[in-house]
């Protein structure tokens, strides 16, 4: 899965996850064809379609999406980590007549 981040001149960045298989290069050569477009440039991934305007386009960025869990936590056979303990509410009384 790659994440696509689009970023556009006085807006807000766009995101985009596609699961292509091609290779990163051949990728980033397609991609670049946005950039050739006169008009309008659609984007149309696995995940969903983006709609803009060439003259628009600042930059494009493309990583493989991990989840956080993966990138922070390295997975280990044979490792379990226990669940955390569930949390007791406690009532303190801080009036007493």
């Amino acid at each position: 899965m790659r994440k696509i981040t689009i970023y556009q001149q006085g807006s807000s960045n766009v995101e985009i996850l596609d699961d292509s298989d091609l290779p990163l290069d051949e990728y980033c050569q397609e991609l670049s064809r946005l950039f050739k477009m006169t008009n309008v440039s659609i984007l149309k991934t696995s995940q969903s379609t983006f709609i803009g305007r060439p003259s628009q386009l600042t930059g494009i960025v493309v990583e493989d999406a991990q989840t956080e869990e993966t990138q922070s936590i390295p997975k280990q056979e044979g490792i379990e980590i226990p669940p955390e303990p569930e949390k007791i509410q406690e009532d303190i009384i801080t009036d007493v007549d």
